[in-house]
């Protein structure tokens, strides 16, 4: 065969790959999404989203790849379809058992089979028996088609294969190392910078490669310019000093007594509004116990979501504002269950930790979360929820209900901390409670009479909550164990939306929140107004005079300093917004350390000591 025939017989083979592979690598494209809906069935109707079809580039670049390597066609293109395959099997029953997509992160458990194969009911001398017979045949395949190609003397030569393997590994590269480019230009995903409550149902919309290249190389949080080891053990040596000074002046441990902390779903002070309401207050109980007890108003910087956010910030006291786009980072969702660093308010209790959800457990991956924070047990419906009650024609479960099963919890000796999140004031606000007597009166000069139903729905719910909150009290209060509850509010509801002007500063940004002590411990305590989450563990500590960790010591010092908020260049006090190059300089090294620790704990190298977090005397 002549040398330009031979060129031309080639030239058409590669076409022929080509060609192949583009409709192969289609085929994948749609099975990776198809693996995004449960049993593979998606809805004909489901709006997606342009970049939903694109990523047939990404699975050609795999097969070059491939090709390379093996250098005949039929074993590279059953290896790709093998590895996508497996991807499509494994992301399927992940979105099936926990809601979750398979991110660039999560292929680090190709190195550990053993909990690979606990997702699945195969047996592991059955799994190794059938890897060993697919590499068996592809070997045998690889010879043949080698032998094949000797024989008609049309072989693929190790300099063309160099090449192809260039060609592929230099594009990867550039993905890899720049995933946003790649995402933006060729695949045109469009970033959502809204909150992320389900990244399954994002991902659904933009297509399993465009999703899954997104996880690669996302920058929640800038490294702090003094980040390296030296520094973090100067952080962890001066705040263990602190804490054992603190701690000498402090007679109690948190692991003796039971905590409640009680996210009350939307929770709200109306009469924080002016003009708002014409008539009495819904919540008349909750500010009776802020006045008498310890409490006030924290700051949330959402409306209508955000409640895993505030209740993760609530459980580590780490800052929200710290990263780079606060409102669009979701740590349960993004990246938390990969961080190396799980400490948490939970580790000031040795007995049993529980957590209370009367909904779905799908959302924000808190099912993997718990478990990685170490909660004991984790309720939620259908599985340990024994109360659905409703009120009216409310959807979601009421708070009278679910504070039967919170205190059947409670009862229990055994169980230290209890996590208590309510969905009865969750929207929409649809449902009604015709026997309620408390009517509220809206002022329609300041809120739309049109939209004025849902606001009534919605603040005679609030009612509902302050009078179970005010029975769950008297219960506690009767109780012989020492019983701790922190309640809050996470954020306004979505009705709300679109009133920023008229209820400027932080206005629609500041809900309710107290600590309730039972025996008279917590009487004409502290009263905190703007502070974030991230203090409700100090103040506990604090009004409770119990023993800090180093962290908690930390803590314990930003409040006493004036310290409400810490976003990644201010904070807030008294007197505002206060930017790091107006701070003191005493003031500014105990933020920038805070900042670290928590750069440290989420996305560096964990080098604080688990003492750091953790404190048993």
């Amino acid at each position: 065969m002549s040398k330009w025939k031979k060129e031309i017989i080639l030239g058409l083979y590669f076409l022929l790959i080509c060609v192949v592979m583009g409709l192969n690598s289609t085929v994948i494209v749609e099975w990776l999404n198809k693996s995004l809906f449960v049993d593979f069935s998606m809805d004909t109707n489901f709006h997606v989203n342009v970049s939903f079809y694109n990523g047939v580039s990404f699975v050609f670049l795999i097969f070059l790849i491939m090709y390379a390597i093996f250098g005949t066609f039929i074993v590279s293109i059953l290896m790709t379809n093998l590895l996508f395959g497996a991807l499509v099997f494994a992301n399927q029953i992940k979105v099936k058992e926990r809601n979750e997509f398979i991110t660039f992160k999560e292929l680090q458990t190709i190195g550990s089979p053993k909990e690979l194969l606990s997702f699945i009911d195969v047996p592991i001398g059955i799994a190794l028996l059938i890897i060993i017979s697919v590499i068996s045949l592809l070997a045998i395949l690889h010879f043949i088609s080698k032998g094949i190609s000797k024989k008609i003397n049309f072989q693929v030569g190790i300099k063309a294969r160099v090449g192809i393997l260039l060609i592929a590994l230099i594009p990867l590269f550039i993905i890899i190392t720049e995933p946003s480019i790649y995402n933006k230009y060729v695949l045109k995903y469009k970033e959502e910078h809204t909150h992320n409550f389900n990244p399954v149902l994002r991902a659904q919309r933009n297509g399993f490669i465009p999703s899954f290249i997104q996880t690669v190389k996302p920058n929640y949080m800038n490294k702090p310019a003094d980040y390296n080891k030296k520094n973090m053990h100067r952080i962890n040596d001066k705040y263990t000093k602190l804490a054992k000074k603190i701690n000498e002046k402090r007679d109690n441990s948190l692991n003796h007594s039971q905590t409640i902390f009680y996210l009350s779903e939307t929770l709200i002070d109306p009469m924080t509004l002016p003009g708002l309401i014409k008539n009495e207050t819904p919540t008349p109980n909750i500010s009776g116990m802020i006045d008498k007890h310890i409490g006030g108003r924290m700051y949330s910087q959402y409306i209508g979501g955000g409640t895993a956010n505030i209740e993760w910030s609530v459980l580590t006291s780490f800052s929200l504002e710290v990263f780079n786009e606060p409102l669009s980072v979701t740590p349960y969702s993004d990246f938390y269950v990969q961080s190396k660093n799980h400490h948490t308010v939970l580790n000031f209790y040795q007995k049993d930790k529980v957590a209370i959800h009367p909904y779905t457990a799908h959302l924000y991956k808190r099912r993997s979360v718990y478990k990685a924070i170490g909660f004991n047990d984790f309720l939620f419906l259908d599985n340990g929820i024994k109360h659905t009650g409703k009120l009216g024609t409310h959807m979601r479960v009421s708070d009278q209900e679910l504070h039967k099963d919170l205190l059947r919890v409670a009862n229990d000796d055994e169980v230290g901390l209890i996590h208590v999140l309510t969905m009865q004031n969750h929207s929409p606000y649809t449902g009604e409670i015709p026997e309620m007597d408390y009517r509220p009166e809206i002022n329609f000069q300041v809120y739309p009479e049109k939209e004025s139903k849902g606001l009534v729905n919605y603040l005679q719910g609030l009612r509902a909550s302050d009078e179970a909150i005010e029975q769950l009290v008297k219960k506690l209060s009767s109780s012989d164990k020492e019983i701790n509850l922190v309640l809050y509010g996470d954020h306004f509801p979505s009705l709300f939306r679109g009133f920023e002007d008229q209820f400027p500063n932080d206005q629609l940004h500041e809900t309710p929140w107290f600590i309730y002590m039972n025996h008279g411990r917590s009487d004409g305590g502290l009263k905190l107004n703007g502070i974030s989450p991230i203090f409700f563990t100090t103040v506990l500590l604090r009004e409770g005079n119990y023993y800090v960790t180093p962290f908690q010591g930390l803590m314990d010092e930003l409040l006493d300093q004036g310290v409400k908020r810490i976003g990644n260049n201010f904070v807030v006090t008294d007197q505002g917004k206060v930017m790091d190059e107006d701070l003191e300089n005493d003031i500014l090294e105990m933020v920038d350390d805070y900042r670290s620790i928590v750069y440290d704990a989420l996305f560096g190298s964990d080098w604080l000591p688990d003492q750091f977090f953790t404190f048993d005397k």
